[in-house]
């Protein structure tokens, strides 16, 4: 029964239906945090540091901007890993840089947010991801041109 089990999950690739599930619950997650910072733009705003540029306005634009390009890169499965880093990277700076007074109880949102980042880190998109199908395709032209010569 249990060998039976151990090649049903083999066969059927859960893991790369896992990855799926994270990078779409992800990317939706971050989505809706977008959408939320957009409707509240005032409020956030006032508490929005100015990081790399003069005005906080200009790092809300840049940063909301760059979140929202990764977050669809992570539920598109298109440059994964590069994504997740950078995003990982995102909060690291918002632990250390934007909020080092609140402390680890007032960063567990972006620890959880790391764990995952690192997860699509280390997995890749998995099988069903545009780099998936684009590597597939690859594979697929580049044997065809092999085998016709």
């Amino acid at each position: 029964m249990v060998k039976q089990l151990l090649e049903i999950l083999r066969e059927y690739r859960f893991i790369d239906r896992a990855i799926l599930f994270l990078r779409l619950f992800v990317g939706v997650l971050i989505s809706l945090h977008i959408i939320d910072k957009l409707q509240t733009y005032n409020f956030v705003l006032t508490g929005y540091p100015a990081l790399l540029f003069e005005s906080s306005w200009a790092t809300f634009v840049i940063f909301t901007f760059l979140e929202a390009m990764f977050a669809v890169m992570l539920i598109l499965g298109y440059a994964t890993r590069f994504a997740a880093f950078i995003m990982a990277l995102g909060m690291f700076v918002e632990i250390f840089i934007v909020y080092p007074s609140l402390g680890w109880l007032g960063v567990e949102r972006q620890i959880l947010y790391i764990g995952i980042y690192v997860t699509l880190l280390l997995s890749g998109g998995g099988r069903y991801a545009l780099e998936s199908h684009f590597d597939r395709k690859r594979k697929g032209l580049t044997a065809q041109k092999t085998g016709a010569k």
